[in-house]
């Protein structure tokens, strides 16, 4: 039977390890923590860890497993998550994983991407403009160099964009182009519930956590931690703030004040990032377990279902329609391995089509021939495999041998679409003339799927897993 992870999320105090426990219970399972903050053995009263009473009723990992002076990165993190996952998976079919770092979080369920190397003065001139100019010199640049990631991410993050421009301007691609490409496919499946609640309640419930932290001691806690006050781990909301009262610089009233305020801001941070995940299933605060458990029930079993199909996966559209960028997200979200066609181009065909010129069949044929090697190795394990495979003949070659286990997924949009699409993105070389030929000889799969591009991509992928049903395999 296929392994389910249920990741618990949501914004601070909305109650994620009550509900947590509740399936640890239900299910017969354990819990691993990817709070980053609850990590540290010192750090009790400030971070919220589960009480004594909490910890008895389910087996709890990476809750106060290491000390704040140790060096202890999300790389380290999700390489133990994972190797201890493989062992509880032999023991249990479902575990459940809960907590609020987004980044840690993304790094057990997703995997961490890697980025090359660039060359400081990038950051530094960013940093420049940021400081000079203001954010919105760097939000007009980053929807001009890459329109993909900049309608994906919190555009108000200075850090994030900062990050994604200084690759974009050391490298001359697009942030978007190295995000998940050497992630490895995860051998569980996620099933991801988030908590909810209105604004003014997710603040009042800070509100009384910040009460309750100060009157079980949280003040005498900070105090105990000032000699190791410029360890990384206390470089956080709830110890920051009192570190300066204790400096003499404001008043305790002035300090826990501020660890409210600070503690909103991060709420509504935590909430930024987990909305972007539009698979997650969002419950009510207040619902009882006895209205969620059935949800979850259902998600499971549609999560196990598409996990029963093993399918190559062919993401077809003109150029600038996304194939890449959804053919990357389905493959995350169906947990099996993307592969981008124009990676597998000859170079004489990647010369042929920057001084604008249409390929041929002839052209095509070897590189047609290459992916449907490629499509055929991974036939056993399924695998999603981006292209251009406009005609039906092109589309004949690519399912040799493949015995109907493959899908074709058709990405629709006009020709005015497309070109204002292309026009935005930096170097891009396909003129008016090579597009138009394109839609000329497009001839859409009859049985495949179609979605049009007029949506987000995180809409677009939500589409087609549950019109992946209707299709026959």
């Amino acid at each position: 039977m296929e392994k389910i992870l249920i990741s618990v999320v949501g914004p601070t105090a909305i109650g994620k390890t009550r509900l947590a426990i509740q399936l640890a219970q239900h299910f017969g399972t354990v819990i691993l923590s990817a709070d980053s903050r609850q990590f540290y053995k010192e750090m009790a009263i400030g971070t919220a860890v589960p009480s004594t009473e909490e910890l008895r009723t389910a087996q709890h990992y990476f809750v106060q497993h290491i000390g704040i002076g140790d060096d202890y990165s999300v790389g380290d993190y999700e390489r133990e998550a994972l190797q201890l996952l493989k062992t509880l998976f032999q023991k249990n079919d479902l575990v459940v994983m809960v907590g609020g770092s987004g980044l840690y979080i993304d790094a057990v369920t997703k995997g961490l991407d890697s980025f090359p190397e660039v060359d400081p003065k990038y950051r530094t001139g960013l940093n420049l403009v940021l400081k000079e100019e203001g954010i919105v010199p760097l939000q007009e640049e980053l929807s001009r160099l890459d329109p993909v990631h900049y309608s994906n991410m919190d555009v108000q993050n200075p850090h994030r964009l900062v990050r994604a421009l200084e690759i974009c301007l050391g490298t001359g691609k697009p942030y978007s182009s190295f995000l998940g490409k050497d992630r490895k496919p995860r051998d569980f499946r996620t099933v991801t519930v988030g908590i909810q609640a209105d604004r003014k309640i997710i603040y009042e419930r800070i509100d009384q956590r910040v009460d309750l932290m100060m009157a079980e001691g949280l003040l005498e806690e900070v105090t105990s931690l000032q000699p190791y006050k410029d360890q990384n781990a206390l470089q956080t909301v709830g110890y920051q703030e009192l570190f300066r009262y204790l400096e003499g610089k404001c008043s305790l009233e002035f300090s826990i004040a501020e660890i409210k305020k600070n503690s909103r801001r991060f709420a509504k941070r935590q909430l930024t990032w987990f909305k972007r995940n539009k698979n997650t299933l969002w419950v009510a605060h207040s619902a009882p377990f006895t209205d969620i458990i059935p949800l979850i029930d259902k998600e499971i079993k549609h999560v196990r279902t598409m996990a029963s199909t093993r399918s190559i996966f062919f993401v077809m559209g003109v150029s600038g329609s996304g194939k890449s960028t959804i053919g990357r997200l389905l493959a995350e979200a169906l947990n099996i391995p993307f592969l981008d066609g124009d990676d597998f181009h000859p170079p004489e065909n990647v010369a042929k089509m920057k001084e604008g010129h249409a390929l041929n069949d002839d052209d095509r044929h070897g590189w047609l021939l290459e992916l449907n090697r490629l499509a055929l190795k991974n036939k056993e394990k399924g695998a999603v495999i981006a292209c251009s495979a406009l005609k039906e003949s092109y589309r004949e070659l690519l399912q040799q041998g493949l015995e109907n286990k493959e899908v074709f997924i058709y990405l629709e949009g006009t020709y005015d679409q497309i070109m204002e699409r292309l026009q935005k993105r930096k170097n891009h070389f396909m003129p008016p003339g090579l597009l138009r030929s394109q839609f000329d000889t497009l001839s859409p799969p009859v049985n495949g799927i179609t979605v049009s591009i007029d949506q987000t991509p995180a809409e677009m992928v939500q589409e087609i897993k549950w019109k992946l049903g209707e299709v026959k395999m």
